[in-house]
């Protein structure tokens, strides 16, 4: 994230965050804390402006998934290597709980993930993939607390990290029975998000100026900054997004991160 007296950024995950971090670094006199990191309680009870990005959900997995390709990412790493110094190192501290991350990771697949981490221009692996990271049994090797949630059989893992980061009050995702429909999810998102504006990737200069302009106005040499700073952390490829996906992939995201698409107004991109 990135923290200063009139706003507080938080980085969500391949929506241009590392670009829009370095260019308010240049025109807030603020620190950089972390990266992909929600806002803790102090925070949260400032009077700061919060902003965050988001991008649309047919482009974010495949941009994350060629991200992974490249050899990039934490992601990548958990899904296709076992951790299983981390999980002895917690049963030291937690042996009920971790027993079971144990038995997780010792019959994790890893030789699955990494076929379908094999070349970018491989429609078929990109596919077999979003089907693998939406399947909700495959939730606990995504990590970062998503299969320790009560929401792996409604929700994708864009959405989950979209709660996790712009929420308050993540960890009542954990009990059974709070979330048991769409519906439930999109009144947890209206009671707890607390981000005042995002910036889409889609429009990200835009949006980046009317954030700021929130809190201050921008000088002509600091929007010629904006539009003109080249963006960093792009994951290239060579086709075009209708080529990866088919009708039930589309439709796999549009059920999975329905949220997102209905909230933000997206559609699958032409």
């Amino acid at each position: 994230m990135f923290q200063c007296d009139q706003l507080i950024y938080i980085q969500m995950q391949k929506t241009g965050c590392t670009h829009i971090a370095s260019i308010l670094s240049k025109l807030f006199d603020g620190k950089k804390i972390g990266k992909h990191n929600a806002a803790t309680p102090e925070q949260l009870a400032s009077n700061r402006y919060f902003i965050s990005s988001i991008r649309n959900p047919w482009d974010w997995y495949l941009s994350l998934w060629t991200f992974g390709v490249q050899g990039n990412g934490g992601l990548r790493y958990r899904l296709t290597n076992r951790d299983l110094r981390g999980c002895i190192k917690s049963i030291i501290k937690n042996q009920n709980r971790s027993y079971h991350a144990l038995f997780l990771e010792l019959t994790k697949d890893t030789n699955v993930w990494r076929s379908v981490y094999d070349r970018s221009d491989n429609i078929e692996s990109f596919r077999r993939w979003l089907r693998l990271m939406n399947d909700p049994k495959n939730s606990h090797f995504l990590g970062e607390g998503y299969g320790d949630t009560a929401i792996t059989d409604l929700c994708g893992f864009m959405t989950y990290r979209y709660l996790y980061l712009c929420c308050r009050n993540v960890e009542k995702m954990k009990e059974p029975g709070l979330v048991l429909d769409f519906k439930d999810i999109v009144q947890f998102d209206a009671d707890n998000c607390y981000i005042d504006f995002f910036i889409k990737q889609e429009s990200l200069e835009d949006d980046l100026c009317k954030a700021i302009e929130k809190v201050r106005p921008l000088t002509q040499n600091e929007r010629d900054l904006i539009f003109g700073k080249g963006k960093k952390n792009t994951s290239k490829r060579s086709l075009l997004i209708s080529d990866y996906y088919d009708k039930e992939s589309i439709e796999l995201i549009r059920s999975r991160d329905r949220l997102l698409i209905d909230k933000f107004d997206y559609s699958f991109p032409n």
